[in-house]
């Protein structure tokens, strides 16, 4: 019973969460190699795509009609 509970708790948080983390703040981890360890990764990380990120330039949504494009 109590594991059940610990699952639902954990989808629920899991399913809230936000799908893009921020970056971190390198300046609040208190040792020297921390902070360069925390620059190395944040400066490899992917960068997010500048086109995708516009919310006009969505592709169209394909279609899974089979009249859709025949030419009658």
């Amino acid at each position: 019973m109590r594991h059940s509970v610990f699952l639902a708790v954990a989808g629920i948080l899991a399913i809230s969460a936000p799908a893009h983390a921020e970056t971190p703040d390198c300046a609040t981890f208190p040792g020297a190699r921390a902070k360069f360890a925390c620059y190395d990764n944040v400066s490899r990380a992917p960068k997010p795509d500048p086109e995708a990120a516009k919310p006009g330039a969505k592709a169209k949504p394909a279609t899974n009609s089979r009249k859709a494009g025949r030419d009658n």
